[in-house]
């Protein structure tokens, strides 16, 4: 064969290769507030989930948030001046968003209105950040004493957030906290499940689920609501000791709002519920869990995923399974890149899976990077399956 001819038929083929889609790098999620730059926004954990009126575009939740501006004038010295410090969570909608990539320029949601309220989805006063979750009343120190003493504060720290089935309603799941001052810490004193009506801006009254461990990652499936959540029985080295545990509830407000309605998931035999949280047992083998983030990415091709953070440092370990309740099979293990600091107050964390962001070849994680930006940010970026 001539080779004018071979090198024609290379051309071809190599024309005829689809290309393979670049992975996402990280790329902070910005509000429309921050592409000025006079505004940053210092905001802990970043969930979401597509509005089910409007699937291309989704509702970002996010934890506290710290919002600074930027110093002016010829008397101030450059850099930026916090401007307030929003405890518990704030909210934005996102412009309409495809697989693979990062979230455009994100709107701010106003504080949510009674079940009666106005259309507030994307409205807040001046634009800037407001609070979304109401903050829990009764929260106690660890001595007794009221929580907002001694520099303490009360907050409803969001854990995930997912459509309610046949209806146009997200359900929100949120642990509370009374996050203490000076050495820090928190004290989790509750958790919780409200509904979101983003058509209306109207939030329901949060109610309360089980005492025991913290819960979240939300997942319908057939007649239940499942639930996630990490026990960390103690730390080394930055590493948790512990186990993930599942619930489940009936798949309706009036069970998911009675505390007596939630079933655990035990150890033996394999499949086998039971009503008492201290019975429940591990999900996975070996884990490690700083945290954990589960969700359903069938848009994507891939069945339930569990997300377990292992370390501070931003290490992490991914588990796939057909159904809510296992059994689940060991994907991959990776690292966010996100350069973390010792101690507590400053480290990667906050690792979520985000389905409407991942694609059959990529898998879209967000978290909390304490060296992005000025003060922190929440980063996303993509990992092959």
């Amino acid at each position: 064969m001539a080779p004018g001819i071979v090198l024609a038929i290379f051309v071809v083929l190599l024309v005829a290769v689809p290309k393979t889609p670049a992975t996402l790098r990280p790329t902070p999620v910005l509000s429309s507030l921050e592409r000025s730059g006079q505004v940053s926004l210092a905001r802990d954990c970043g969930y979401s989930s597509p509005l089910p009126d409007d699937p291309g575009r989704s509702l970002w939740l996010f934890c506290d948030t710290a919002v600074y501006v930027s110093k002016t004038g010829r008397a101030a010295r450059p850099g930026w001046a916090l401007q307030r410090f929003i405890e518990g969570s704030t909210a934005a909608v996102s412009p309409p968003e495809s697989g693979g990539r990062a979230p455009g320029a994100l709107t701010e949601v106003a504080t949510p209105a009674g079940p009666a309220g106005p259309a507030r989805l994307g409205r807040p006063a001046g634009g800037s950040p407001a609070p979304f979750l109401a903050r829990p009343a009764g929260l106690v120190m660890p001595g007794g004493q009221p929580c907002g003493l001694d520099g303490s504060y009360a907050a409803s720290w969001v854990s995930g957030v997912t459509r309610v089935p046949s209806a146009p309603d997200l359900l929100i799941t949120f642990d509370n906290y009374c996050v203490l001052g000076g050495t820090g810490g928190f004290v989790r004193e509750g958790f919780g499940l409200a509904e979101y009506d983003p058509r209306t801006g109207a939030l329901s009254h949060g109610v309360t689920g089980p005492a025991g461990v913290a819960l979240g990652s939300p997942v319908f499936s057939g007649r239940y609501l499942y639930l996630y959540g990490p026990a960390c029985t103690g730390r080394t080295s930055g590493r948790c000791a512990g186990t993930v545990v599942e619930a489940r509830v009936q798949a309706s407000p009036a069970a998911w709002s009675n505390p007596f309605s939630y079933q655990w998931l035990a150890g033996a035999p394999s499949g086998t519920w039971t009503p008492d949280a201290a019975a429940a047992a591990g999900v996975i083998a070996g884990p490690r869990p700083s945290g954990v983030s589960v969700a359903s990415f069938a848009s994507a091709g891939h069945g339930i995923v569990l997300v377990e953070q292992t370390s501070i440092d931003g290490s992490f370990a991914v588990y796939r399974s057909a159904s809510p309740d296992g059994p689940w099979r060991p994907v991959r293990s990776g690292r966010v890149p996100c350069r973390g600091a010792a101690g507590f107050a400053n480290f990667c964390r906050a690792i979520i899976g985000h389905p409407e962001l991942s694609t059959p070849a990529q898998l879209v994680l967000s978290y909390f990077n304490p060296a992005a930006g000025p003060h922190g940010h929440v980063m996303v970026a993509g990992f092959r399956w």
